[in-house]
């Protein structure tokens, strides 16, 4: 399994299972050398790149911005900063961006280690849980699945392949929002999508709930941890955004800024 198919299946609401993937591309490939923590200091912001339309992940809402940009925001107070945000969609749009983080950069030392973009202490364990009607008590992780039991998932992404392999009968989707309304009403038996995205349809959906299963926990191809995403950057920016890391853990602001959009924190795993 490649560094890109890691990051691909990081999908955020909208038709984008390469949104991760995007976010840390800008980051390696903006022109612009990467700002140190004296910079983005001095200059008084730092920089964030995110998608407009994404909830609950990011959007340009003042009252509704999503958990990444609200992540942003605590991590720019712990720096003693303010937060830019450069809304990003398409590649294209890597030269006229200069983002100094993103969020949910998946942790996977292989990828870092030949990568521009280095990542902080992770904060976060996710990874593809399974989407049910309410109503379904037999399942509790992917190996519960048989074939009888038609599956949605992301075209392309690594769920699609490893649900296939397995003789499971899957139905492929460009949105995962899709996939979770296709659950409720009763056209899926399942999906295989990010819990953030589950958490949120929940929230907004209250009449029309899905059970959750955090069915990567028993997937190592399928779960990782997530974390601040930096381009470049210098060992004195490292050590600031892994220490304000540490103090918003301790102090509960993940969990809080979660809780508001219906996506339950977990404790990131150890080194396997």
């Amino acid at each position: 399994m490649t560094g890109l198919q890691r990051l691909r299946i990081n999908p955020t609401r909208a038709c984008l299972a390469h949104c991760c993937l995007l976010m840390l591309a800008m980051l390696a490939a903006t022109p612009a050398a990467a700002r140190t923590l004296e910079a983005i200091r001095a200059r008084g912001a730092i920089t964030l790149c995110a998608h407009a339309n994404a909830l609950p992940f990011a959007s340009r809402s003042e009252s509704l911005p999503g958990f990444q940009v609200e992540i942003a925001r605590a991590l720019a107070r712990q720096l003693g900063v303010g937060l830019d945000v450069a809304w990003v969609t398409m590649l294209y749009q890597r030269s006229s961006v200069n983002c100094d983080i993103v969020l949910d950069a998946i942790v996977d030392p292989q990828v870092q280690e030949d990568s521009p973009v280095k990542v902080s202490k992770p904060y976060q364990r996710s990874g593809v849980a399974l989407a049910l009607p309410s109503a379904v008590r037999d399942v509790n992780s992917f190996g519960d699945l048989d074939t009888t039991r038609r599956v949605g998932v992301q075209v392309g992404s690594l769920a699609q392949m490893v649900l296939s392999q397995r003789g499971l009968q899957t139905t492929p989707f460009g949105f995962e929002d899709d996939m979770i309304e296709a659950v409720a009403a009763g056209a899926l038996d399942g999906a295989a999508v990010t819990p953030a995205t589950i958490g949120y349809f929940n929230l907004t959906h209250p009449g029309g709930t899905v059970r959750l299963v955090y069915a990567y926990e028993q997937e190592p191809l399928l779960s990782w941890n997530v974390a601040v995403g930096m381009r470049g950057s210098d060992p004195a920016l490292r050590q600031e955004i892994d220490a304000a890391v540490e103090k918003l853990l301790a102090e509960g602001t993940f969990r809080d800024i979660y809780a508001r959009y219906g996506v339950e924190h977990r404790a990131p795993a150890g080194p396997r």
